[in-house]
């Protein structure tokens, strides 16, 4: 029995002893192992977007083809539905500075149909070229319940010192890039027209990206990023038309990450 007991007590300490190496900084089989089985790395994040103004284009049969010049958005991030999205990266083996992921965010567009803004191009075959309201023709365009990313991203991060080690050690500057699909829920209106909502799926969606992660934890971490998002939406589908814009949006993000 005595045996025994001494046999489970040293399988038990040696369990403590591999656990304080795998949960405190400086632990050598803690480096060890997470440079063979790279890191995953789950986050989540909210903020706020501002949209660039750019030309609209609304095509209707019968001879309307029209671009409204240098229009606004908004976004109203902190309307209900918010700003969110979700990302999952794993960075490879040996404390690489490479990364490979895919990530969804959700934001909104508003068109700013009270400006004023310049219009050319033809209404039913005839000539336009003046300043017009936007709401004199577009009712409504919201991106409300998604102006939504789906992208594959590449990030490449920096370790500004030895990670777990120091203070300097807890922060990974990084850059990044995504690409994919953009599958915005279109809500439409034009004067004397029909309502219309709906997903629609376009793309391509491009993704710039830089920001700072800051280790609060082993597991845990808060970052602060800023993105820049292109969207082509060509063809959003309305009741009686189309319409194409190319919004171009930058976005400032904080987040929560779990490393495992």
């Amino acid at each position: 029995m005595t045996t025994m007991w001494m046999k489970y007590l040293r399988l038990w300490l040696l369990a403590v002893v591999a656990a304080a190496g795998w949960q405190f900084p400086g632990g050598d089989r803690a480096r060890a192992d997470e440079n063979d089985r790279g890191e995953f790395v789950f986050s989540v994040f909210t903020g706020l977007s501002l949209a660039e103004n750019n030309d609209l284009r609304l095509r209707q049969a019968g001879g309307t083809d029209l671009t409204y010049h240098n229009v606004s958005y908004q976004g109203k991030d902190f309307s209900s539905p918010p700003y969110y999205g979700v990302r999952l990266t794993y960075f490879l083996p040996q404390q690489s500075h490479w990364g490979f992921g895919a990530e969804y965010f959700h934001a909104k567009l508003y068109l700013g149909t009270g400006d004023t803004v310049h219009v050319t191009g033809t209404r039913a075959g005839a000539p336009v070229n003046d300043n017009e309201p936007v709401g004199n023709t577009i009712q409504a365009l919201i991106l409300h319940n998604g102006y939504n990313f789906v992208t594959a991203d590449v990030f490449y991060r920096w370790q500004l010192g030895q990670r777990g080690q120091n203070f300097l050690g807890r922060f990974q500057p990084y850059v990044g890039a995504g690409l994919g699909a953009v599958i915005p829920y279109v809500e439409s209106q034009l004067v004397g027209g029909t309502y219309r909502s709906g997903y629609q799926i376009h793309g391509p969606g491009v993704l710039g990206i830089a920001g700072v992660n800051f280790d609060l934890s082993k597991h845990f971490s808060l970052f602060t990023e800023y993105k820049f998002a292109y969207a082509h939406l060509d063809t959003l589908h309305l009741a009686n038309g189309s319409i194409s814009i190319d919004p171009m949006t930058h976005n400032f993000l904080t987040g929560i990450s779990f490393r495992f």
